[in-house]
């Protein structure tokens, strides 16, 4: 017995199974925004909490220790005075300790000025060692969801951090790139011999990508160089444009290999 179909039949079907996958992608997308967004969520409320609560009172008893240090038995008794001094002094700096961490938390020049602009001030920041450590960007990055960039910035961040500890002198270079995913590779010119641990360090942030369907890469053989390289998925619905104001498109690959994890 010969079955025969129409080409109308045909086509209705295909057009069926494609919006049926159209809308499994478009849930996909959609619960991953959700998992990045309550990432968020709770990052500012931790962010919110340290600031009007910890640093709130903080600032209220160094305000108080001033006026102690005014006060005629303190400036009468030189002794009381020096341990004011000094009580005041460790308060200030564990004040300036909590605003750097608040500030770290989720920088505000990510949001208003981009992720190459928040790699910048934290490679400013953290390289006291006086070496370069080089950000290269060939292409303006598209518009993503804040979450993303959120977790591309502190991908990178805790590579640099790690670059700069285990390979003292080398060179680092962050590349910041995007094809259909953006990616985010450090690579430093140290010895090599990196692996990942279970429960440490990148290891914990490799699951962290995984759970909104990001990935990360090392290569690291003796000898070097250290490659490590984040894959974070653009999280865009269909139909949403990831181009940024100026017009570009941003399409570029790594150039990196995926390296064997250890």
């Amino acid at each position: 017995m010969q079955l025969r179909f129409s080409p109308r039949r045909l086509g209705k079907a295909r057009s069926t199974h494609e919006a049926v996958a159209a809308r499994r992608i478009a849930e996909l997308t959609a619960s991953r925004r959700e998992i990045v967004a309550a990432y968020e969520v709770e990052r500012r409320r931790i962010e919110r909490d340290l600031h009007d609560g910890a640093q709130q009172r903080l600032v209220v008893g160094l305000m108080k220790l001033g006026e102690a240090q005014l006060s005629p038995a303190v400036t009468a008794d030189p002794a009381l005075a020096a341990l004011l001094g000094e009580a005041k002094a460790a308060i200030a700096g564990g004040l300036e300790s909590l605003r750097t961490t608040v500030r770290g938390i989720h920088p505000q020049v990510l949001t208003d000025l981009g992720l190459e602009a928040a790699l910048t001030e934290a490679v400013d920041r953290v390289d006291k060692t006086g070496r370069t450590v080089r950000i290269v960007c060939p292409h303006p990055l598209p518009t993503v969801p804040e979450g993303v960039l959120a977790a591309a910035y502190f991908f990178a961040l805790e590579a640099m951090t790690n670059a700069l500890k285990h390979a003292p002198g080398a060179a680092v270079t962050i590349l910041l790139t995007v094809d259909d995913k953006l990616r985010v590779c450090v690579v430093d010119t140290g010895p090599g011999g990196a692996y990942l641990r279970p429960g440490h360090g990148l290891a914990g942030m490799r699951e962290r990508l995984a759970a909104f369907g990001g990935g990360l890469m090392l290569s690291s053989p003796p000898g070097g160089p250290t490659q490590v390289a984040a894959h974070l998925p653009l999280l865009l619905a269909r139909g949403e444009s990831g181009i940024g104001s100026d017009g570009m498109d941003s399409a570029s690959s790594t150039g990196i290999s995926d390296g064997q994890e250890r």
